[in-house]
């Protein structure tokens, strides 16, 4: 299968189904200096799970679905074949819910998403924590683990306690397999609320919307709180057409116990939309199940396909500020769909643009998303995860952060068989 931003495939694909098994062929590999890239369930956006150089084997964890459902604690041990549908079967059983991706499908791997920082839909209510201890093997083959999955256990329902947010664990975060595989993780799971409310705030331009999505974020009520230009908006909702809708819509997703709850959280957010010169609206023009789509796909997002339908869909991750994304506001065709999340207050936001195109024009294509990509780069825009299309420029523009990040990989995979030739730790 030919992807947009790589020509290369496995030469052959493993597919173990106990960490023993993983364990083993990471420790022939290093033997027989293969590469080796893992591959879990569904997609991290980029394709930066296919292999970045000739002959490299895939390694299938899509087979490893063990779960310990932890109801008391509102936490799950997964393995790496979990995916937000298995786990969610198991939630709605115990009136909880997981914590689910953009653009990331059902079918999706619980544990690859949070492990390579996938965007959450709730990341502005929850921040990015959702994961809290790990456990895997290095790239020599040798078991690790964090907090207390590092420590022998004497019940099951331990593994998710201990140093949640211990920095060791986020070195390998941003990639699975780039500094060793990861078998089993401990995440968190969230309340169902009785009540959801979904309201709507029209923006004129991508400035309008970066404002409003600080002011809201502000008021820590949003359980979901994202912005969306027409385009992706319009996919998004399953519109045929795009042209009815604001240039820029940002979504708020009020969530409680009852109605008296969520009728407090929207007077609030009203009279921000005051100061800001605007208004709310609970339904949008030509869209009349719009609310109820974005709770079905917060619920069990579709993926790409959602923006597939009739040309190719290849997204630009990114962390950026307002005063870059304003300047960089130009750069995209306007076929582009893009949504934008707050993080940190507002200070920045995931910032998701994308490039349309057509198979039959896939290496004109490829031209014109690593000159858009480098345009972003310039303006100081960060691409934590980059594609293999424009890796060789983010390490370019960040030598010193590059050459660090090369030392950390040599010191843990010193034959370098792990994920060769990816930037993404």
């Amino acid at each position: 299968m030919r992807s947009f931003f790589t020509d290369y495939e496995p030469t052959e694909v493993l597919q173990p189904t106990t960490a023993e098994q993983v364990q083993a062929i990471i420790k022939k590999a290093n033997k027989d200096k293969t590469p080796l890239v893992p591959v879990s369930t569904g997609t991290n956006l980029q394709d930066t799970h296919l292999p970045s150089v000739k002959g490299a084997i895939g390694v299938d964890l899509s087979q490893m679905k063990g779960i310990y459902f932890d109801k008391l604690n509102r936490n799950v041990v997964v393995e790496p074949g979990v995916t937000f549908a298995d786990l969610e079967k198991q939630c709605r059983k115990a009136g909880l819910r997981t914590l689910t991706a953009i653009d990331v499908p059902a079918g999706g791997s619980v544990l690859a998403s949070y492990l390579e920082m996938m965007p959450l839909y709730a990341w502005p209510k929850y921040h990015p924590w959702e994961m809290l201890t790990m456990e895997g093997f290095r790239a020599d083959g040798e078991r690790f683990a964090t907090g207390q999955m590092a420590m022998k256990q004497d019940r099951p329902d331990k593994y998710s306690w201990g140093v949640s947010f211990a920095q060791v664990a986020r070195l390998f975060c941003q990639a699975q397999g780039t500094l060793g595989i990861i078998t089993k993780a401990a995440v968190t799971l969230k309340t169902v609320f009785s009540k959801s409310q979904v309201l709507f705030y029209p923006c004129a331009n991508i400035n309008q919307a970066t404002k409003a999505l600080k002011a809201f974020l502000s008021t820590e009520e949003p359980h979901e709180l994202f912005g969306a230009n027409r385009q992706y908006l319009s996919e998004l909702l399953g519109l045929e057409k795009a042209a009815g809708l604001p240039a820029w819509t940002v979504v708020i997703v009020n969530r409680g116990a009852d109605q008296e709850e969520t009728g407090y959280k929207k007077k609030d957010i009203a009279a921000i939309a005051k100061q800001l010169g605007g208004k709310l609206s609970v339904s949008l023009k030509g869209a009349p199940r719009a609310a109820e789509n974005v709770l079905s796909e917060i619920g069990s997002p579709t993926g790409s396909p959602v923006h597939q339908k009739t040309r190719g869909w290849a997204p630009m991750v990114t962390i950026a500020t307002a005063g870059q994304i304003e300047a960089c506001a130009g750069l995209m065709p306007k076929s582009s769909g893009a949504v934008l999340m707050p993080l940190q207050a507002g200070g920045c936001f995931y910032y998701q643009p994308d490039l349309r195109y057509r198979e039959a024009d896939i290496e004109k294509s490829r031209k014109q998303y690593l000159q858009i990509c480098t345009k972003l780069l310039k303006a100081g825009v960060l691409m934590p995860r980059p594609s293999a299309l424009i890796a060789g420029e983010v390490a370019k523009r960040n030598p010193e952060n590059f050459k660090l990040l090369r030392s950390l990989k040599k010191a843990i995979d010193p034959k370098n068989i792990m994920n060769p030739g990816k930037l993404g730790l």
